[in-house]
């Protein structure tokens, strides 16, 4: 009696185990899938899109009930069988194409392990001066050893060290005393692994903008508003972030320097109008 009522239990739980496998593998699925039947609609359509995504969830449905039927009657179906399923599921979700929520986070995992290990080697700094040699920001030089290869998410944000950040500014001045990189802080980078990445970017304060197609600068209308909190002849705290292809926007490393010089952007302001500098069209 009580090894048909164990054996009926274990039947039960290698049901339930099965059930959640079969689950899993539609939920991993469903990224992949979504991802893939968009191209039905492209141009050209791809007709062979139904059946890429039914192999990636039917194949595996298959031979995971297909070892539920074969290994509940064998010796330790509870060890067996549970394995055989994990192999299944890993072996679909490191195939897709499109990652799943657990392929993501393994690849999140991977690729925070790969940022944190980004180094700053050294920096330096002089001003970022115009056609006619006047200065109007920072040239910031920074080298980074990257052990790993793969795609980086680079961001550089400049603040003067006399106004300390709280929490609530997330490490970004927003003041006008604080300097943008002239293009724009995000940069993508795709390098490979034990690489040193020398990068040289140009910032400037909030009130000169930068007009790339026209390639000349323009001095914003509220540049007087945004001198009231010049800090005057400062040095610059530079904030570096890295991040991942597969990482989320607050899962970056965060590395620190300061300028070697000190600034003040009173001097960058006068700069611009000793050079007549265009007013930036509202």
């Amino acid at each position: 009696m009580m090894d048909k009522e164990g054996s009926r239990r274990k039947q039960i739980t290698l049901l339930i185990i099965a059930s959640a496998f079969s689950i899993l593998i539609v939920a991993e699925n469903v990224p992949h899938a979504g991802h893939r039947l968009l191209t039905i609609f492209s141009s050209p359509p791809e007709p062979q899109t139904s059946l890429v995504v039914g192999a990636y969830v039917f194949l595996p449905l298959a031979l995971l009930w297909a070892s539920w039927a074969y290994l509940r009657k064998g010796k330790r179906p509870l060890v067996s069988f549970p394995i055989a399923a994990c192999v299944i599921f890993l072996t679909m979700a490191y195939l897709l194409p499109y990652p799943g929520p657990v392929k993501k986070t393994f690849l999140m995992i991977d690729e925070a392990r790969k940022i944190y290990a980004v180094g700053l080697e050294n920096s330096g700094d002089e001003p970022f001066l115009t056609k006619q040699g006047n200065p109007i920001g920072v040239s910031l030089n920074y080298t980074l050893s990257m052990p790993a290869g793969g795609k980086y998410l680079i961001q550089t944000h400049l603040s003067p060290t006399s106004r300390p950040l709280t929490p609530e500014d997330a490490g970004i001045d927003q003041t006008g005393s604080a300097l943008e990189v002239v293009t724009r802080p995000d940069e993508w980078l795709t390098v490979q692994s034990r690489t040193s990445v020398r990068r040289l970017r140009n910032a400037i304060p909030r009130f000169i903008l930068y007009n790339a197609s026209k390639d000349e600068f323009c001095l914003s209308p509220l540049a007087k508003d945004l001198m009231k909190d010049n800090p005057g002849l400062v040095n610059y705290r530079v904030e570096i972030r890295v991040g991942g292809n597969q990482t989320f926007m607050d899962q970056m490393a965060l590395l620190h320097c300061e300028t070697r010089n000190s600034y003040d952007v009173r001097a960058f302001y006068e700069s611009a109008i000793k050079e007549h500098m265009p007013f930036c069209s509202l």
